[in-house]
């Protein structure tokens, strides 16, 4: 009999619980019931039981395996490495590895389960997500840190995801943030010499909230955000719904949260003045630099806007707005200079005018693949 096969005995056992006197409005009422027998009445443990034995609830068949592994660890005086990893994998790349593995294995559900080193108390949980899987690494320090030697040489880790809230439920998705779309200086000309990495320090450091992308769409702002939250391993909160957006809870969880960046992307109708009826600037508000602001919180908004005229005056504080950072198409000279960073040969036009988008276009034709994708869901 194996241990589930053990547990569930256990569980379907029972026996007569001790009688209990139990007091309503003044009334002695007998009562008798049955209690499980993994469970215990207090009248049935004396102080010294009580004492010198440790209770530890399990909510389901997982919690009980690995409560018993990490207790045995305990017992034997032995100390625990963690270690978290979310990576990109299809459930199939994932499930190869498991069953060829020759830990003990557990499939709680096709998309969670366990592999258990029962030599050294350690052990390996999963979860399946659509395009993730998380793993939770436990015990032995060789244990987990060949595991993740393992891993990282076959699988893309995930250092930071965009949560991206789809309801005015508070509904949520995590989406991972891929590395291999990462900006290139040349994309910008109004760095004038600066590095992105420089420009992502400073604002990352400063005291400021606020930074406000403004420019006609293809001209670089979503891949700049992107560029900003690999540099700075950090993941965001991010939302399109006005609806979402009147409600409180959303602000209150990115302030209680571990989340740092607060993106609003297409925020055209959210930045107008509050005398002009928007209701949800005195929420950014507050949290840039306000009562409830809170360190280290940024709020980036991008926008098609075609001038800081229609953006409330108080957004663009000093102190509390970083910067304001105008996205334009490239002219030729710039044109050529990103298309000779990546390579390729593109399509003059009279215009002499040009997005991001039409250059990456060719250099997506040139690799024959699908053009570079701009958005971050």
């Amino acid at each position: 009999m194996n241990d589930i096969e053990k547990l569930l005995a256990e569980l379907r056992g029972s026996r007569p619980m001790a009688k209990v006197r139990l007091r309503r409005r003044g009334k002695v009422i007998r009562s008798e019931r049955l209690m499980k027998a993994w469970t215990y009445h207090s009248t049935e443990l004396n102080r010294n039981f009580m004492e010198n034995d440790v209770f530890i609830g399990a909510s389901d068949v997982y919690d009980y395996v690995t409560c018993n592994i990490q207790a045995d660890r305990n017992r034997k005086g032995l100390s625990k490495d963690h270690k978290k990893i979310v990576m990109l994998a299809s459930s199939l790349n994932w499930m190869q590895i498991v069953d060829q593995s020759v830990l003990r294995v557990h499939k709680f559900t096709d998309r969670r389960g366990l592999l258990i080193d029962d030599q050294t108390n350690s052990y390996l949980s999963y979860e399946i997500h659509a395009s993730t899987v998380e793993i939770n690494l436990h015990g032995d320090h060789t244990f987990v840190s060949q595991w993740q030697d393992k891993l990282v040489n076959r699988f893309e880790f995930v250092n930071n995801v965009i949560e991206w809230i789809y309801n005015s439920d508070g509904a949520s998705i995590e989406v991972p943030l891929r590395g291999d779309r990462l900006p290139y200086e040349e994309m910008y000309p109004w760095l004038e010499g600066e590095t992105l990495a420089e420009y992502y320090e400073r604002y990352t450091n400063s005291d400021a909230s606020i930074l406000l992308l403004i420019g006609p769409p293809g001209t670089g702002k979503t891949t700049f955000i992107r560029g900003l939250l690999q540099h700075t391993k950090q993941s965001a909160v991010v939302t399109y719904d006005p609806a979402i957006l009147a409600k409180d809870f959303v602000f209150a969880q990115f302030i209680e949260g571990d989340t740092n960046v607060f993106v609003i992307e297409d925020a055209d109708t959210f930045l107008g003045a509050r005398r002009d009826g928007n209701d949800v600037m005195h929420k950014f508000l507050n949290v840039g630099d306000g009562l409830v602001t809170t360190k280290n919180k940024k709020l980036i908004f991008s926008t098609n806007l075609p001038s800081i005229q229609d953006v409330d005056p108080a957004l663009l504080r000093p102190g509390r707005c970083f910067d304001i950072v105008y996205f334009n198409l490239l002219n030729q000279k710039q044109a050529d200079e990103l298309a000779n960073k990546l390579g390729v040969e593109y399509e003059k036009k009279p215009s002499g005018e040009y997005s991001l988008a039409e250059i990456f276009h060719q250099q997506s034709q040139s690799m024959k693949k699908s053009p570079r994708k701009m958005g971050f869901v």
